[in-house]
């Protein structure tokens, strides 16, 4: 009886948190609602038990699968198109997370936890590694939560500012003669790979029935990896296991949202549970680091971002954004709002968002 009503304390205050944070648009509702709501009730004495190592499985494979379900054979088509910025990302991700390692375990306790508070993979991503490594996860989210709010309220206004500038050349170009070039670029080179006829490929009409025996695949590959200790298992094998399922076949089809949101919700509740008094503590003393950290990232956003702009003559907006550590949803938020080449925004994020997940829990053993 006690456990029922621990759950159902513990279900109600995530509600409620995903609910005050979502009113107030706050970003990434669904994780930092929980955590903060639980956390502060755990701070202040609350004494609920911590999730399960089955459950943090449970919820491993679910993100596994969502990730899983971004990979198709059109994404890898569409990446041969972009094969040089997605070098670029690549190699400046690894580069950055290894810099931002070393630089972060001056103020954390030890290598794991610094590792994946650096690299720029997601707060649900990277807070799932985290439980499997025993990392301090209180420390890793709020790393990738102040990250994550820094990106995405810094980047949309200088994106703005960008934009403004963009409209403004663009309105010297029309007034000049024939042959003018912009920023050093013909205007027809200056927008993203095939921005005027790149779209997005209808997502397949699959029933429930077919799309069903996809997940199995995804879910066996992860409880595989899992069995074998493979280092983020969960992750790596529903991912990779679905991913080559839907190259093989050509499958594309949505991941369940509701479904996505309910490990979110569970992602967010397992990090507010192991909230205390001493976390807060270290927190606070680390605060001024969290943030120079994330102001670090932002510049360094900048200088990839431009030079991404320099190798492709895409326009800076598309470069900026696609560079942007801020995650791949809202990132693509931005990309809408801002009228940029969204397709090949969604590319650059979802190759940085494979590198991270692919190779830091190979790395991890070694740091930790």
């Amino acid at each position: 009886m006690l456990f029922l009503l621990d759950l159902g304390l513990m279900i109600g205050l995530a509600v409620a948190g995903y609910g005050l944070f979502r009113k107030i648009n706050f970003p990434a509702p669904s994780i930092m609602g929980p955590m903060m709501i639980l956390g502060i009730y755990q701070v202040l004495g609350g004494g609920l038990p911590e999730f399960s190592l089955t459950i943090v499985n449970i919820l491993q494979i679910v993100i596994g699968l969502s990730l899983g379900a971004r990979i198709n054979d059109q994404k890898l088509a569409d990446l041969g198109k972009v094969l040089r910025p997605s070098l670029v990302i690549a190699v400046w991700t690894l580069l950055s997370t290894f810099g931002m390692t070393f630089i972060i375990h001056q103020f954390t306790p030890n290598m794991a936890t610094a590792l994946f508070a650096a690299a720029p993979g997601g707060i649900s991503e990277m807070t799932v590694l985290a439980l499997v490594y025993d990392a301090a996860v209180p420390i890793v989210s709020t790393y990738q939560f102040v990250r994550l709010v820094v990106i995405i309220s810094v980047v949309p206004l200088i994106a703005r500012w960008l934009q403004g500038r963009q409209k403004s050349k663009d309105l010297a170009v029309d007034q000049a003669p024939a042959g003018a070039v912009l920023g050093g670029a013909d205007l027809e080179d200056s927008q993203g790979p095939e921005s005027k006829t790149a779209q997005e490929q209808p997502v397949s009409a699959l029933t429930t029935w077919q799309i069903l025996p996809l997940y199995l695949i995804g879910t066996l590959g992860g409880l595989l990896l899992l069995a074998l200790n493979f280092p983020g298992g969960g992750v790596i094998g529903a991912m990779a296991a679905l991913a080559i399922t839907n190259v093989l076949f050509k499958k594309q089809y949505k991941f369940p949202n509701s479904v996505m949101q309910i490990a979110l919700l569970g992602i967010g509740m397992s990090i507010g549970l192991e909230f205390s008094p001493e976390i807060v503590r270290t927190i606070r003393e680390m605060l001024l680091p969290i943030v120079g950290f994330s102001l670090l990232i932002v510049l360094s956003n900048l200088a990839v971002g431009w030079y991404i702009r320099h190798l492709t003559h895409w326009d800076m907006i598309t470069c900026l954004l696609s560079s942007a550590p801020g995650g791949l949803n809202q990132m693509l938020v931005v990309a809408e709002e801002m009228k940029a080449d969204s397709l090949t925004i969604s590319i650059l994020q979802l190759v940085r968002l494979l590198i991270i997940i692919i190779c830091i829990p190979l790395l991890a053993p070694f740091f930790v």
